[in-house]
């Protein structure tokens, strides 16, 4: 930074690096994860990374509420969550063991009742 406070094109440059490096390979986990689940209940993916504590925050959204306690009950959450795992390691963001990922269940349908159908708004 310049003695303004103000970011000088480098700072600016190195911020996109460190947002790129952030997302490498998320984009790819997610299209993966839609992929490997198209025709089950599975709606809406979205992965997200944290450098500050190092790690991975994954929002699984079933179209409706009631579906997520039946994913639950039938095993395909926990399917998910390996899957997302497997391909985090297969885009070279860490091993199985090392790798901190936390899981949010939600629905389509609760981001239409209650956060205006943005999930945006639901993801904040």
């Amino acid at each position: 930074m310049n003695s303004n406070n103000i970011p000088t094109p480098e700072d600016f440059a190195r911020a996109r690096a460190a947002m790129k490096e952030s997302d490498r390979g998320l984009s790819e986990v997610r299209e993966r994860i839609s992929q490997r689940f198209q025709g089950s209940e599975l709606h809406e993916t979205f992965v997200l990374y944290s450098p500050v504590n190092a790690l991975f925050v994954v929002y699984v959204f079933y179209q409706r509420n009631e579906q997520i306690e039946a994913a639950k009950k039938s095993g395909l959450s926990s399917k998910i969550q390996q899957a997302v795992i497997e391909e985090l390691e297969n885009v070279g963001r860490g091993k199985r063991d090392t790798l901190k990922v936390d899981f949010q269940f939600d629905s389509h349908e609760n981001v239409e009742a209650n956060f205006e159908g943005d999930y945006y708004l639901r993801l904040r």
